[in-house]
């Protein structure tokens, strides 16, 4: 009998531990890294792995970023405060890293937006 407690007493203990959240992971976005990857022209893919993209220009006071493409074609402005809140959408678990489910929150960006998430590692908690 002791062998069933002391058993018993073991898969508690382990159920305490299994239901303590993990850290949710760090990713290093931000507007600090977005202003570095402009400044050392890092280029990352799109959501669909085909087009090459980085970022040509920033607006520090309105915080909007420009992207280019491998084609020499700049986007529109994109705000920052609209990647941050599918940032978090994104590591919340609300939305999916797929172009699509991205381009439902921005219209038109999903692609260019999915594929720079991925570049910092975001969609893999």
């Amino acid at each position: 009998m002791k062998n069933r407690q002391g058993r018993k007493e073991e898969v508690q203990g382990e159920k305490s531990i299994s239901n303590e959240k993990p850290s949710p992971m760090k990713c290093p976005f931000c507007w600090e890294k977005l202003t570095e990857m402009k400044i050392h022209n890092i280029e990352f893919f799109a959501g669909d792995g085909f087009k090459r993209l980085r970022i040509i220009d920033m607006d520090e006071k309105a915080k909007n970023i420009y992207l280019i493409c491998e084609l020499g074609k700049i986007t529109w402005p994109l705000r920052f405060d609209k990647l941050e809140e599918v940032h978090n959408k994104i590591h919340n678990g609300q939305v999916g890293l797929i172009p699509y489910e991205v381009d439902r929150l921005i219209p038109t960006w999903g692609n260019f937006v999915a594929g720079l998430f991925r570049y910092f590692g975001c969609g893999k908690d």
